[in-house]
């Protein structure tokens, strides 16, 4: 469990990171946890190749981002921080 909250810290980091940067990269890759899925086996985890467009607000504070999926034929999908486990430039 404390390996997991320590994955999605790390992907916070780099999240803010991202936005920080006088440069945003556009194309990130994703390592994604369903809300269904097992935390402590990590079962289910999806990877995604995402475009970012936007950013995700939930009662006016930033709570992910907003992207076009690759593997979905560009479709538009949200990621919440919470969610993502890993997350690195494309």
């Amino acid at each position: 469990m404390k390996n997991v909250i320590a994955q999605i810290e790390s992907a916070l980091e780099q999240l803010k990171s991202a936005f920080t940067k006088t440069e945003t990269p556009k194309m990130v890759k994703i390592l994604y946890r369903p809300a269904e899925s097992e935390e402590v086996t990590l079962k289910g985890l999806n990877l995604y190749t995402v475009e970012i467009t936007d950013t995700l607000h939930t009662n006016g504070k930033k709570s992910g981002i907003v992207g076009k999926v690759r593997e979905r034929e560009n479709e538009f999908r949200s990621f919440r921080f919470d969610r993502i486990v890993s997350m690195g430039e494309a």
